[in-house]
């Protein structure tokens, strides 16, 4: 069952002694999650707000709002489950003593175990205390009292050899008093424990209240008081039932509760006066402990009956008596003589007195049809109108009938309203809205049908609220009607209030609007509130709107509210609902006047489960006071620790905040947002959810805000905080990129070394070659141009002398031809050492500059052509080609005794074609008679992923063709 608010004044109708105190509601908690059992043996508030509570079942943490767990399935070390006591010591250690002897300590959430070795007994500790100066006192089912001195339990010298010791309270001077069974009332002084009353009963119970009197409960002698050294009967006590006293709590007011075994709890007020609590005497349930919070708030532990509390609230239910207290009720208005009228149930008449409402027995007839409309004489007394067009004037408890002169009768009264000019205006559902003057004439208005609302008339215009029609203005100029083209919702209105500036509040099914100047403005507010049903508005003397909705009871002030709310974050709307004492979340809609506020201040609002009653003069209680707790945060599903920075390790994937708002009450109003800086743009406005999840965080630092507060209340939201270090992985660390840059730079260097070392190699076979070509040129060239100088001068001194000189002129001849064919061979092996192109030519160009050097003076004819659009190649590719064309060049000279060659460059997109062809004798390729030159055209062929195709054959010339690819080239 879950936990279950209990309005005050409800429990007070069911015959209890005297209505509970004002402003009191209860609340029980029976099988909730964390809390699986309803017997509830201890209570505790410890110093960061928790309150602890003690089954038989384990310990359970409270915050508020939801219930955690500890026992041996969630914390083996924690090895006994049922609770007996518990105390907390300044630094912080939870105690907990069970059924089974030794104590537990739970220290910084890690649980310890203390036993014979810390100077316990072999037997289980029944109560525990601690005094103002901290220190910790524990008292065993059998021995002596014991005091924690250090890190070990030490016994309290007695003079009694056997106590049985029942009950432990200090006063507010540090004293402890100890209560046994039958041995009397001890206290502890100079570290004895001295005797300072006998009592004949076992003592259960000791408390010293604000007075200072020393209250002392008993198992069979009832509630006695400690004075001048006795034991006595206390007086006032009339009405407790002779059972005995389980447990008692002082309150700050002054008073005294009472627990008893089967007979439920008391309260002894400041003047002696005795109050029965919630369920009375007439319900059999024992009370077992007993706390008051620093908020205030009483807690109650039970046998069975689950833990229960009383919190103080704004908000008090009404009952009606009668077998129905939670009965509905519907209209409320106060008379001018202070009487609140209501109706309830099926439209029965019912009057608030002494705290509830009575049904109001009429003298006369009403009629015909039940009462349907209300509303106050401003000379006294109530205006009723029924369902079936009765209207009625009660004064003195009796009703009399309005006489109706001339003209058609009212056929069914939905609302009635008297304007400060003392006339009476009757809204009908068809016939339209009727004037009633004071003189007795009336006016009917046809086209104001199913009026619900209105405000203001008199010498003033009156404002009309029409569900169908919107918001109406009956001035001197007739009727106007303002609806969805002015910005109402289409749903019209139901509620009209107006204020002292003359600005007109429309309630509407969908939010509350602001009529001025002809148009509506709407309003924005955290979660949506402001866009719930309002059912009735009303202003206090303090300018504060109290707004009756759907969805509870908000309060905002007006001045605030003109000039906007917040869409999220922390507001000045304040809600109310059934968690503040209203007996429901929804209150009644329908005609006026669907709430109340009375001249003394006080509001009336009817609820779907009867009248709700509340004094705006006084301010609503103080919460308990509100602490930002970070519960639990999971990397990975891994539990990480609290508090510090939180590292995650490289690669976490999931990461989940639990966090939660520590308020004993009022924790289901906490609102939260969180942001992780550095990834969130902007506050995540979550409600009430207590955690938040983030997806694979990037490394590096950020910081986890979390903020929480309540609606309504002043002041900055509470905040917390927690750095979290998300490491990142080796290749994502600045120490990677700087090896990163630095391996770059060294590879780099390496390239450019290599490159250098190419550059070096190239240009030392450049010099090698050119240093070939220069000693040819100047030692064999020269040495064959100077033989044939030689020889033309010995051919031409020959010819001048005697004798035959054929002979010798053809020998010289034959010597002449080899040295020029020689000389010819020089200068072409010194262009194949050197067949670089001409700088500023292009590829054709440098074809035909190489063939006219080879080939002049052979008489060989050369023929230069191309296919597709010429276009500069890559420097190497023009030189390689350059390369194949002079070794294909030269083949046809040498080898081939061609008489003409022609020399092809194909140009295509992806590709550059040349091919050679000659007349010579021809050669067969498959034979393996290509030498040297093409072996070499073939090699470089195969490092540019080029090939070469040759067609020859003995008799029949030459045809070579080479295909380059084109690619980007690198030197």
């Amino acid at each position: 069952m879950p936990m279950m608010p209990l309005a005050p004044t409800t429990l007070a109708a069911r015959d209890s002694v005297r209505a509970q105190p004002p402003g009191q509601g209860h609340r029980i908690w029976r099988n909730q999650p964390g809390l699986a059992q309803d017997t509830a043996t201890a209570l505790l508030e410890s110093r960061d707000g928790f309150l602890w509570v003690g089954t038989e079942d384990g310990l359970a943490r409270f915050d508020g709002a939801q219930f955690d767990r500890l026992s041996r399935r969630e914390a083996p070390a924690f090895s006994h489950n049922d609770v007996r006591c518990l105390a907390e010591t300044p630094d912080g250690s939870l105690w907990i003593g069970t059924s089974q002897p030794g104590l537990f300590r739970l220290k910084q959430g890690v649980f310890s175990t203390l036993g014979p070795a810390e100077g316990l007994p072999d037997s289980p500790i029944l109560r525990l205390a601690t005094d103002p100066r901290g220190a910790l006192w524990a008292a065993p089912a059998e021995g002596p009292l014991l005091q924690l001195v250090g890190e070990r339990f030490q016994p309290v010298a007695c003079d009694a050899v056997h106590l049985r010791i029942q009950a432990m309270a200090t006063d507010r001077d540090g004293t402890l008093w100890v209560g046994t069974a039958g041995s009397g009332l001890w206290r502890v002084r100079d570290r004895r424990l001295e005797l300072v009353a006998l009592s004949a009963g076992d003592i259960t119970a000791l408390e010293q209240d604000a007075a200072g009197t020393l209250w002392v409960g008993t198992r069979t002698q009832g509630l006695l008081t400690f004075a001048d050294g006795r034991l006595g009967p206390s007086s006032g006590l009339g009405g407790l039932p002779a059972r005995a006293i389980t447990t008692l709590r002082a309150d700050r007011g002054g008073g005294l509760w009472i627990g008893t075994e089967q007979a439920g709890l008391y309260h002894r007020m400041r003047d002696g006066r005795l109050e029965t609590a919630p369920d009375g005497p007439q319900i059999r349930w024992t009370v077992l402990c007993l706390l008051e919070d620093r908020g205030g708030t009483l807690w109650v532990g039970s046998e069975d009956r689950g833990l229960r509390a009383a919190v103080a609230v704004p908000f008090q239910a009404v009952p009606v008596k009668g077998p129905e207290p939670e009965e509905a009720a519907r209209m409320v208005c106060q008379d001018a003589s202070g009487t609140v009228w209501c109706l309830t149930g099926d439209q029965a008449l019912g009057q608030v007195r002494e705290g509830r409402i009575e049904p109001f027995a009429l003298t006369g007839t009403v009629g015909p049809g039940p009462i349907s409309a209300l509303w106050p004489r401003r000379n006294g007394g109530l205006w009723m109108g029924t369902r079936k067009g009765g209207l009625f004037i009660l004064e003195g408890g009796k009703a009399r009938a309005m006489p109706w002169q001339g003209g058609p009768e009212p056929d069914e009264i939905l609302s009635l309203y008297e304007d400060p000019a003392g006339d009476l205006w009757i809204a009908t559902p068809r016939q339209g809205l009727l004037k009633l003057l004071s003189s007795g004439a009336h006016q009917i208005f046809p086209l104001a049908r199913g009026v619900v609302a209105m405000a203001g008339g008199g010498p003033e215009p009156l404002y009309v609220a029409s569900p169908s029609q919107g918001v109406g203005i009956l001035d001197t100029e007739g009727l106007h009607w303002f609806g969805t083209a002015q910005g109402l919702a289409s749903a019209g209105a139901q509620a009209l209030h107006l204020d002292a500036t003359g600005s007109l509040w429309v309630g509407t099914s969908d939010g509350l609007r602001l009529f001025r100047h002809d148009a509506f403005r709407t309003f924005t507010g955290p979660e949506g509130l402001l866009k719930t049903a309002i059912h009735a508005i009303l202003e206090d003397a303090d300018q504060n709107l109290w707004l009756s909705t759907s969805q509870g009871v908000l309060r905002v002030p007006r001045p605030v509210l003109s000039r906007g709310l917040p869409a999220s974050g922390p507001s000045p709307l304040a809600t109310f609902d059934h968690w503040d004492g209203l007996p429901a979340r929804e209150t009644h809609g329908g005609p006026q006047p669907a709430a109340w506020l009375t001249r003394e201040g006080e509001l009336w609002i009817p609820t779907s489960r009867g009248m709700a009653h509340a004094d705006t003069h006084r301010p609503p209680p103080p919460p308990s006071p509100l602490r930002l707790y970070l519960a639990k945060v999971l990397s990975d599903e891994s539990a990480q620790p609290i508090p510090g920075p939180l590292v995650l390790a490289p690669g976490s994937h999931r990461l989940e905040i639990h966090y939660t708002g520590i308020s004993l009450t009022g924790a289901e109003k906490l609102r939260f947002r969180y942001r992780m800086e550095g990834i969130d743009p902007g506050w995540n406005e979550v409600g009430d959810r207590r955690f938040a999840v983030y997806s694979n965080l990037p490394p590096g630092v950020r910081r986890f805000r979390l903020q929480a507060w309540r609606p309504g209340e002043e002041g900055p939201p509470q905040e917390v905080s927690l750095e979290v270090r998300v490491q990142p992985f080796f290749h994502q660390r600045p120490v990677f990129w700087a090896l990163c840059a630095l391996a770059a730079g060294l590879f780099g260097w390496w390239l450019l070394r290599l490159r250098l070392q190419q550059v070096e190699a190239r240009s030392a076979v450049l010099d090698e070659r050119n240093r070939m070509a220069r000693e040819i040129h100047d030692h064999l060239a020269q040495g064959f141009t100077g033989v044939l100088l030689q020889l033309e001068a010995a051919e031409a001194g020959l010819a001048r002398l005697a004798g035959d000189p054929v002979p010798v002129l053809t020998r010289l001849g034959r010597a002449r031809e080899l040295a020029a064919a020689s000389l010819q061979e020089a200068r072409r092996s010194v262009m194949a050492l050197s067949p670089r192109k001409p700088e500023g030519t292009d590829l054709l160009g440098a074809l035909r500059i190489l063939s006219d050097r080879l080939l002049a003076g052979t008489g060989i004819r050369v023929e230069l052509a191309h296919t597709g659009e010429p276009r500069r190649l890559d420097a190497k590719l023009e030189e390689e080609l350059l390369r194949m064309a002079q070794e294909a060049l030269t083949n046809a000279l040498r080898h081939g005794k061609a008489k003409w060659v022609r020399v092809t460059v194909h140009y295509k997109r992806r590709e550059v074609g040349l091919r050679v062809e000659d007349d010579g004798k021809g050669f067969d390729p498959a034979a393996g008679a290509a030498g040297y030159g093409l072996r070499s055209i073939r090699e470089t062929l195969g490092k540019l992923r080029g090939h070469i195709d040759i067609d020859s054959g003995p008799g029949r010339g030459t045809r070579i063709t080479i295909i380059l690819p084109l690619r980007r080239w690198r030197p």
